[in-house]
């Protein structure tokens, strides 16, 4: 248990210390350079950065959640729909896909020359929602699928005695379901939205549409004014806290991998015809919405120079730099998490629930912090020292490992806890502990939620640009780094080679490392 409470104080250390540079660095405590922060904090670019944050945020949340609760309804009043299992796990790649290479996709087939061209409007507030909903329509839908498992089935029953139409049972039976878990995603969708980075880097298009997250980089990497970046950074974690807050007073969000399988189909297919081809209506849309772009990303490559990007030297040398961070990261995180998730239930065993419920919520503080924040914070505090750009590799993964701990604990940590409720009392009978415990016990048993949670974070660290765009420079490019810099310079046919290399390398490693890792979990000794 010691081993997870020093996890617990490092990753709080971690997190804090350049929070502590941000505030030395706008004189909050220091009492320094207040009048010239007091300008930047008053501009006119800041309110609009700060508008133009939340407002894309609101439309991007409303709009992916008004269609995922329309397409996840069809998925549930129609569950026979042919290949309905492959299409609900088709809604899992934007998850994986990292964002550069989706907005390509996005580019390609709504761009100015595109497949369903929509003009110059893809670049701004337009395009930014479009890449948005098309990252979270699908992880609503997954959701929200699961809502309509635990409707009892008694509702159901009684809803067709009554000889309800599709509308009194939404009224009646779907609404009530669905509102409570509502709000929790939203404000999930939200966060993210209020965060992103790729998609607003790529298709914001100009000042006018620049979010909080971008606006950091700009200051710090093209406008070398680091007071601006401090204000603008501490604004993104007084928004990323106060959204944390409100979530807190919902129900939790369901988990990663939630059961996407309909078990009231009986009655909910009792439809009628207009209702049955409006629901074929939605799920084809939103099939077609998410599978096109990753179609034309491959479309694209095809018709590109293959040759001659993947013979570059640089491609391969981001490809050794993205593997080797994403590994690493996933490395870190699991083995902090590991500490921490059974110290956690080892806490929670002996009653001690306070320790538990701490320790878990120091390792799931790490989401409300933005990482740009965090970025900054840490550029700050060692611009001083060192020159931030010859550690940048370690600076990203460390930051990148500490980011995938949420996530773990989504995945692994309930697994953990029951496995210790469980042969908590045989494992100290036989005095098994330590690397033994694990070899004989915990792996064995938890293979396949340690296979996803390697698979998640190393995919998600492979595809980030926030944290390498800060400090990666030409010699340590990763792939997402490489791609948004052939976009920057209009190279778009070796940038759709290099974006299907990328997703192809993502979905290659997250295949791998869930079958290696995972393998067969026995559920029982």
């Amino acid at each position: 248990m010691k081993a997870g409470i020093f996890v617990a104080l490092f990753v709080i250390a971690f997190i804090t210390v350049p929070l502590f540079s941000l505030f030395l660095a706008s004189g909050t405590l220091s009492g320094e350079q207040t009048a010239s922060l007091s300008e930047i904090w008053n501009s006119s670019y800041i309110r609009r950065v700060l508008f133009f944050s939340l407002w894309q945020a609101f439309l991007s949340t409303l709009l992916s959640i008004t269609l995922a609760i329309i397409v996840s309804r069809a998925f549930a009043r129609y569950p026979n729909f042919p290949f309905r299992s492959f299409f609900l796990s088709l809604f899992g790649l934007p998850l994986i896909v990292p964002a550069v290479v989706a907005v390509i996709g996005i580019i390609t087939v709504y761009g100015k020359s595109g497949w369903l061209p929509i003009g110059s409007n893809l670049y701004g507030l337009f395009g930014i929602l479009l890449a948005h909903v098309f990252f979270n329509l699908p992880l609503a839908v997954r959701l929200f699928v699961p809502v309509w498992n635990q409707i009892p089935e008694q509702h159901w029953r009684i809803a067709s005695q009554l000889k309800f139409n599709s509308t009194q049972q939404w009224k009646h039976i779907e609404w009530p379901a669905l509102r409570e878990s509502l709000p929790s995603v939203a404000l999930l969708i939200f966060m993210l939205c209020l965060t992103s980075f790729a998609v607003v880097l790529t298709l914001g298009g100009g000042p006018k549409s620049t979010t909080v997250e971008v606006a950091i980089y700009q200051s710090l990497r093209f406008d070398f004014d680091p007071a601006q970046a401090v204000v603008l950074a501490l604004l993104q974690l007084g928004l990323s806290i106060l959204v944390a807050i409100i979530a807190s007073r919902f129900n939790k969000i369901p988990d990663v991998e939630p059961d996407l399988n309909i078990k009231n189909a009986k009655h909910q297919s009792e439809t009628g015809k207009l209702d049955k081809i409006l629901q074929i209506t939605f799920i084809v849309f939103a099939i077609l919405f998410v599978s096109t772009p990753l179609l034309a990303i491959f479309i694209d490559a095809a018709r590109g120079p293959i040759i001659s990007v993947l013979s570059e030297r640089n491609l391969w040398m981001a490809t050794a730099f993205s593997l080797v961070i994403g590994l690493s990261a996933a490395t870190i995180s699991l083995i902090l998490s590991w500490f921490l998730l059974n110290a956690s239930a080892r806490a929670s065993y002996q009653n001690k629930s306070n320790l538990s419920q701490w320790l878990l919520l120091s390792g799931s503080i790490i989401f409300v912090v933005p990482p740009l924040v965090i970025g900054t914070g840490l550029f700050i505090l060692l611009a001083d020292f060192i020159n931030v750009f010859d550690w940048a590799i370690l600076i990203v993964i460390l930051i990148n490992g500490l980011l995938g701990i949420p996530f773990i604990i989504r995945t692994l940590g309930p697994e953990i806890r029951q496995n210790t409720m469980k042969y908590q009392r045989l494992c100290d009978s036989l005095n098994l502990k330590g690397w033994q415990r694990f070899k004989h016990l915990d792996f064995p048993l938890l293979r396949k939620p340690l296979g996803l949670s390697a698979a998640l974070v190393t995919v998600f660290t492979m595809g980030d640009l926030g944290i390498i765009a800060l400090f990666g420079s030409p010699e340590t490019a990763t792939l997402p780094l490489l791609l948004y810099q052939r976009l920057g310079a209009y190279q778009i046919p070796q940038a759709a080679v290099t974006a299907a290399f990328l997703l192809l390398i993502s979905l290659i490693t997250f295949w791998l490392l869930e079958k290696i890792i995972g393998g067969k979990t026995q559920r029982d000794l």
